[in-house]
């Protein structure tokens, strides 16, 4: 069917297998019947739905935008009623909305994803990508028989969008307008701990056209990408050695990267469109004695209006490379910290525009995503956050520097970051907002897995922010135009929009964290300053402060990692590894 036109700028804000999220932004088609409809897009690469504005499901079909009817397997079904906007539906159309059983669709929804998710928590086979090194990826780029990348030069094009280091070049799609490579992303978040390098293939074309890999099946996308996967590894297999890609020696290649000619889906485009996804082969293809099991997908070109010429048309865009991080940081086992149940799509739930995990990877339309949250860069090893102590200070956190604040509880806590105004920031700071962030982390697993839902139970999410003004607005929320949505974030900082100076007590999943901080301010040097647990208090800068394991009181019992979190106050059922309680270190045996 015909490409839909995007009505609102796209601040490509962007979605086992693990996807990207979808852009709620809404946008327009032309129905058979010469009308206007307005819609918006929903989900993500394992499920997705479209809507009118006030929420009326409808399905493209061949004859257009139709009004859906709920079948009783909860599943979606044309009713062949061409949709409309609102103001001009006729009583028939009117009475097929309000028949439209969607507690039952979202049910079937919900009860698919649970037992999906069964099957893939933990799961590490195939191993993850590595995340330290520099390791090297396969990345092929692919055409399709009826459709080639509209740039001239795609290898030279994604070399430089992968691999460059300072600042990128413009051909002629606007590659300079990328604050940098996915090499330098990753340098820089990792401290220079992570260097990937990509190795570009292609492009090779493909024996179908481009319908045949992008076809859906009822809710499931993309049904033919694996064969995809598999044909693309065979048509560079003469001139690749795929051995050279497995870089822990295990016979398995640690990941092939496609990315192909044209749209994606996610951005509420063609319902033919591939989804962008990481996931894995199951049967596995072998090919010059190594497995390949794990590959990522992602595509060419941005859509999005914010890039026009003189005259004020559209111009094609290379992608931004937000989608790309996001979906080769699920390779490496990030999940993703949006919510997939639908109960759980509501405000003060997932991280949004904050992580690259959730709208972060469109900040900015992609071009400058979110970079990764000192949570993220912790779990990585790259980098550790001390913890404060339970004194009342003076605090003084630098431009990006972070602290944790813990509380009563061991499975939950407060980290404290200050969004500086540079590097990767910039456009998070100058577009989004600025100030300290304060995230609330309550992620009950024994390990990171990219299947993990933390978000997923309405009330008590895993991972998300402690916004000031009291509104983290979710995506989902159709109170709010894109517009109002994205200055929502300007009001989540402290101070914020609101000047919001104090944090006295936070709701934790697990009880209130009653740890208060006064006369936050931020400084015109980059800086943020607080006193916490008393309003009046001597200073101190964050990198003297010390961790509460090795400065508690003498013979409290409470029982603290070596990097400062409280693990309780008893020893048993502890697992192995050192430990400090009462001030001295004690060692939990095997």
């Amino acid at each position: 069917m015909r490409r839909v036109i995007l009505t609102l700028c796209l601040l490509l804000v962007t979605f086992v297998t693990r996807a990207s999220k979808a852009i709620t932004t809404p946008f327009e088609v032309l129905q058979p019947d010469g009308t206007t409809l307005t819609l918006q897009l929903y989900g993500d690469e394992h499920f997705s739905w479209i809507t009118t504005l006030d929420g009326a499901l409808v399905l493209e079909t061949a004859k257009g935008y139709c009004i859906a009817q709920v079948s009783k397997a909860g599943e979606l079904e044309s009713t062949l009623q061409l949709a409309h906007n609102s103001n001009r539906r006729t009583r028939a159309e009117k009475r097929l909305i309000n028949h439209q059983n969607k507690k039952l669709f979202f049910k079937t929804v919900n009860n698919k994803l649970k037992a999906r998710r069964t099957l893939e928590i933990g799961s590490t086979n195939p191993p993850y990508f590595p995340h330290t090194g520099s390791p090297k990826v396969l990345t092929i780029l692919v055409e399709f028989s009826d459709s080639t990348f509209y740039m001239s030069n795609p290898k030279k094009s994604f070399n430089q969008y992968l691999n460059k280091e300072g600042k990128l070049e413009r051909y002629d799609t606007y590659e300079d307008r990328n604050y940098g490579s996915v090499r330098q992303y990753f340098k820089d978040m990792s401290g220079g701990k992570f260097t990937p390098s990509f190795d570009v293939v292609g492009p090779i074309k493909l024996s179908k056209p481009l319908s045949y890999y992008g076809s859906d099946s009822g809710n499931i996308k993309d049904v033919n990408i694996k064969e995809m996967i598999k044909e693309a590894c065979k048509a560079v297999d003469d001139s690749v050695n795929f051995k050279d890609y497995d870089n822990n020696g295990d016979d398995i290649v640690d990941l092939v990267y496609i990315i192909f000619a044209g749209y994606s889906q996610s951005v509420g485009n063609q319902s033919i469109d591939i989804w962008p996804k990481s996931s894995w082969i199951g049967t596995g293809l072998t090919l010059d004695g190594v497995s390949i099991r794990r590959y990522g997908v992602s595509n060419e070109l941005n859509y999005t209006r914010n890039l026009v010429n003189s005259s004020g048309d559209h111009i094609k865009a290379i992608n931004g490379i937000g989608l790309f991080c996001h979906e080769f940081s699920h390779t490496m086992g990030l999940p993703d910290f949006y919510s997939y149940n639908q109960s759980a799509q509501i405000d003060n739930q997932a991280m949004e525009y904050w992580d690259l995990m959730d709208g972060g990877e469109y900040t900015d339309a992609g071009y400058t995503p979110t970079p990764y949250t000192p949570w993220e860069k912790e779990v990585m090893g790259w980098s550790s956050v001390k913890t404060l102590a339970d004194d009342s200070v003076k605090v003084t956190l630098q431009a990006n520097e972070a602290t944790k604040v813990l509380s009563n509880d061991s499975r939950e806590y407060l980290m404290l970051h200050n969004l500086p105004n540079s590097g990767w920031y910039q456009a998070l700071y100058n577009k989004i907002g600025h100030g300290m962030l304060v995230y609330r982390i309550n992620y009950e697993k024994d390990k990171v897995n990219m299947s993990d839902h933390v978000n997923d139970n309405p009330g008590k999410p895993g991972m998300t922010i402690v916004p000031a003004d009291g509104l983290l607005v979710t995506s989902y929320n159709k109170k709010y135009t894109p517009k109002q949505y994205k200055a929502q974030h300007a009001g989540d900082p402290f101070p914020g929009t609101s000047n919001v100076d104090s944090l006295t007590s936070v709701t934790m999943n697990y009880g209130i964290l009653k740890k208060p901080i006064y006369n936050i301010q931020e400084d015109t040097n980059g800086s943020i300053s607080f006193n916490y647990l008393k309003k009046d208090v001597s200073s101190t800068n964050i990198g003297n402060a010390v961790t509460p394991s090795l400065k508690g009181k003498e013979n409290d019992n409470k029982i603290y990692t070596t990097d400062g979190k409280f693990v309780g106050d008893r020893r048993k059922g502890l697992p192995r590894g050192v430990y400090i309680q009462n001030k001295k270190k004690f060692m939990k045996p095997f």
